[in-house]
């Protein structure tokens, strides 16, 4: 999805949540000018809001920053941009003087209503397998592998929240992301997520594979009588994370890589403890082992 703003000719609504009547050289560091614009994409009602907020410390320099709102969701779109302006931010039609400035693009957003993901081949999905007030496990086979997917949220504010999700898979795992930040305008028990994976042709096979991470939140219709679907039966969707060189398997043949294959054998006295071992990687330098009743 290509986002362009261009204010009158987009025919969207538009609000602005300033005093309009001040100058904008006077435009407190405080305050936050809000355009909104609503829009149907995949028969889903969405809602963007573009956020232009001063720099304290560059006159005439504001951030713009983007924002997605479905459903009961709202979250960031894009990296924010600077710009320095000879205009008032409270009377912008992202138009100057005839003049179109592309801000904000976002190539790959995947947003519906109620997707049919039995379409999606050979798709294998996870499953839910617990829940608690702050984390879900999913469970799915990737590569003949039992995986588990384990989504936590933490509270970092009233109603804003941060999102990360890690794997887990015969003792060993890692986290995918995290702090991936949303507003809820609900429980975080309301929401619930999609998780499927895809065969990727690989050597040796069962290998490699495309993970996607969905969230979804129930459909509420703004007319009550619009609708003969249950409320309950329909869902917002909309894609917050993918990877499509997720490398995971189980009884992986090795011996189809071909007959240069060469593999190590492991050193009969590893694995070995080591103390004070110098660090390859000074990023990573572990801190200094100090005794605890040193005298200084």
């Amino acid at each position: 999805m290509n986002i362009r703003y261009r204010g009158p000719p987009l025919a969207l609504a538009r609000s602005i949540t300033s005093n309009l009547s001040e100058s904008f050289l006077q435009m407190d560091t405080q305050e936050t000018v809000v355009y909104t614009y609503n829009l149907q994409v995949g028969c889903a009602p969405l809602q963007f809001s573009v956020l232009v907020e001063p720099e304290a410390d560059q006159p005439n320099h504001y951030t713009l920053s983007l924002s997605m709102k479905a459903g009961y969701v709202e979250r960031a779109l894009c990296d924010p941009v600077t710009l320095r302006l000879s205009i008032d931010p409270r009377r912008l039609d992202f138009s100057t003087a005839g003049i179109d400035h592309r801000i904000f693009s976002d190539n790959d957003l995947w947003v519906g209503r109620d997707p049919d993901f039995r379409s999606v081949g050979d798709a294998c999905f996870a499953v839910l397998r617990n829940a608690t007030q702050d984390m879900l496990i999913y469970q799915g086979v990737v590569g003949r592998a039992h995986v588990s997917f384990i989504i936590r949220w933490k509270l970092v504010e009233v109603g804003l929240y941060s999102l990360s999700l890690e794997y887990e898979a015969g003792g060993a795992g890692r986290t995918l992301f995290e702090n991936h930040y949303m507003r809820l305008e609900c429980e975080p028990q309301i929401v619930s997520f999609l998780i499927y994976v895809i065969p990727v042709t690989s050597t040796p096979a069962g290998a490699s594979h495309r993970l996607r991470f969905w969230l979804r939140t129930p459909f509420v219709s703004q007319s009550p009588a619009s609708s003969t679907v249950s409320q309950s039966e329909s869902y917002i969707y909309q894609r917050i994370w993918k990877s499509d060189d997720f490398k995971i398997g189980a009884g992986l043949n090795f011996e189809a890589l071909g007959s240069k294959l060469v593999m190590g054998v492991r050193d009969p006295d590893s694995p070995r403890i080591e103390r004070d071992l110098p660090c390859l990687d000074p990023s990573r330098r572990r801190s200094l082992r100090t005794p605890t009743n040193c005298n200084w």
